[in-house]
């Protein structure tokens, strides 16, 4: 479907599965920010590969593969930014493999940020962009209709929005 990132879907369905409600609604957050801000593949899921030490052959290459920031959760903004900067096709064994690696960045991320509740060190360090922030002054939940509570989000708005000028009519 290419909706959100499948690894992230992963990761918040094991969050939720080990964390209080109120602590996994933190950690899913901090997942979705860090996952929206980060370049990936990771350096260090690039050097893992390139030592070969993934045992899943199916995907494996030795390459470095270009990195490039998401700026969003979905699959498919993920994909296109990636497919754009490295030059390869989004069916490439090249994007499958980028997915493999990512997906082992968010594994680690997310047992990292388990760990740190656990240990009762976890705090977070990512938070929606600016601009996320400024859309969420009229679209958020409990504004009224006509104020902009026609939508919320806490997702970054840039990728699909120009967000100084798209203020779209109310649809009814």
């Amino acid at each position: 479907m290419a909706a959100t990132c499948g690894s992230i879907i992963g990761a918040c369905s094991a969050v939720n599965l080990v964390a209080p409600n109120d602590a996994a609604k933190k950690i899913v957050l901090e997942i979705f920010f860090w996952y929206e801000q980060t370049p990936f593949p990771s350096d260090i899921a690039n050097q893992m590969a390139n030592r070969r030490q993934f045992p899943v052959e199916k995907y494996e290459s030795t390459l470095i593969l270009p990195q490039e920031v998401s700026k969003s959760p979905l699959c498919h903004n993920s994909v296109t930014r990636w497919c754009k900067k490295s030059g390869y096709a989004s069916g490439s064994k090249e994007r499958s493999e980028r997915c493999a690696r990512l997906t082992s960045d968010v594994a680690a991320f997310t047992a990292a940020r388990l760990n740190e509740y656990y240990a009762n060190s976890f705090k977070s360090a990512y938070t929606m962009s600016a601009a996320t922030q400024e859309c969420r002054g009229c679209h958020a939940k409990g504004k009224p209709f006509e104020e902009g509570g026609f939508t919320r989000g806490k997702m970054n708005c840039e990728p699909c929005h120009d967000v100084a000028t798209d203020h779209f009519s109310q649809a009814k």
